[in-house]
């Protein structure tokens, strides 16, 4: 009898036992399955500046991807300075991130701190400007800055004929969009042999140094058709110099970005074309691409996103 009795609780303290042992098999399978437990959760965001609209609405776009995630990011400024932006990047390693998105100052200079990262087993994602040596990182998400070029260029060509002085602003000397957008142009001069550079020099993305260069020019007296920027705010300070001057009928000129402003000017009939690089969407996909690498997922090494050309003709789509 006494033995009937132990073996029931016996065999009764084994089926709980397996219970317990399925219940604990399950979290496991859960877990492998890339579960909450090991989710990454703190990414950082490097700017090579934070001052003007271009770079407010890649990092605003980044942000909004990361809420939406739910993850913690930190937002970096390196105020164009290689330097700092590498220094920041260690920081951020060393505090223990998951993940880090780049939009790089140099093009050469930043990759020891791309080359730290990820060997410390951080993901890094490049973004709008590519790096020299894109294996360095785990992906890119951007544009092909010299078809953003090529399509600016294009436009000026067409619109002053095919012949005639025009003048380039340049962003920084070395970066991957000032190298990228000027293979552009030079793709479109090389087909446009009337077309002659009169004038060309970086003003570093800024719109106040870019209506000190060209105000200087303009007192030249160089007979030029148009003025051709690498962005948006550099196009805005020598429209000003050339309004001041009294020569926007004349002169035209270009940009390059989209921002708000620029988009007025298009529609005022002062800006003669924008190009969109569809920022919100390279911030998005960046901060996108980078959770899921942190997470074990595969993405393309390379994302790109579209240009598209911006005249008074089709500004109203783009405006808000």
């Amino acid at each position: 009898m006494k033995t009937r009795k132990f073996l029931a609780v016996f065999m009764a303290l084994m089926m709980v036992m397996a219970v317990f042992a399925g219940c604990a098999g399950k979290v496991t399978d859960e877990e492998s399955e890339g579960g909450s437990k090991d989710a990454p959760k703190k990414f950082a965001l490097f700017m090579t500046h934070m001052s003007n609209a271009f770079t407010i609405e890649l990092s605003d776009a980044v942000k909004a991807q990361a809420a939406e995630l739910g993850v913690e990011l930190t937002v970096n400024d390196a105020a164009q300075d290689v330097a700092k932006q590498i220094s920041q990047i260690e920081t951020a390693v060393n505090q223990g991130v998951d993940g880090i998105i780049i939009e790089p100052v140099s093009v050469d200079g930043i990759l020891p701190g791309v080359k730290m990262a990820k060997e410390a087993g951080v993901t890094v994602v490049i973004v709008n400007q590519q790096i020299s040596d894109p294996s360095a990182a785990n992906a890119y998400v951007g544009v092909s800055n010299a078809d953003g070029g090529e399509m600016e260029m294009t436009k000026a060509a067409e619109d002053i004929g095919g012949a005639g002085n025009v003048a380039f602003l340049y962003g920084p000397m070395g970066s991957d969009a000032q190298l990228g957008r000027l293979e552009g142009y030079q793709r479109v001069l090389s087909k446009n042999p009337d077309i002659k550079v009169a004038f060309e020099s970086t003003a570093e993305w800024d719109t106040a140094k870019a209506l000190s260069l060209v105000e200087n020019w303009l007192q030249a007296n160089k007979d030029l058709k148009a003025i051709v920027a690498q962005n948006d705010g550099m196009a805005l300070g020598a429209l000003k110099a050339i309004e001041d001057a009294k020569l926007q009928d004349s002169i035209k000129v270009y940009g390059l970005d989209a921002t708000p402003d620029a988009l007025q000017a298009v529609k005022d009939g002062r800006l003669a074309a924008t190009v969109s690089q569809s920022t919100t969407a390279q911030g998005s996909e960046a901060m996108k691409a980078c959770f899921a690498i942190a997470s074990g997922e595969t993405v393309d090494a390379e994302i790109l996103v579209d240009f598209t050309l911006i005249t008074k003709d089709n500004v109203d789509q783009f405006l808000k």
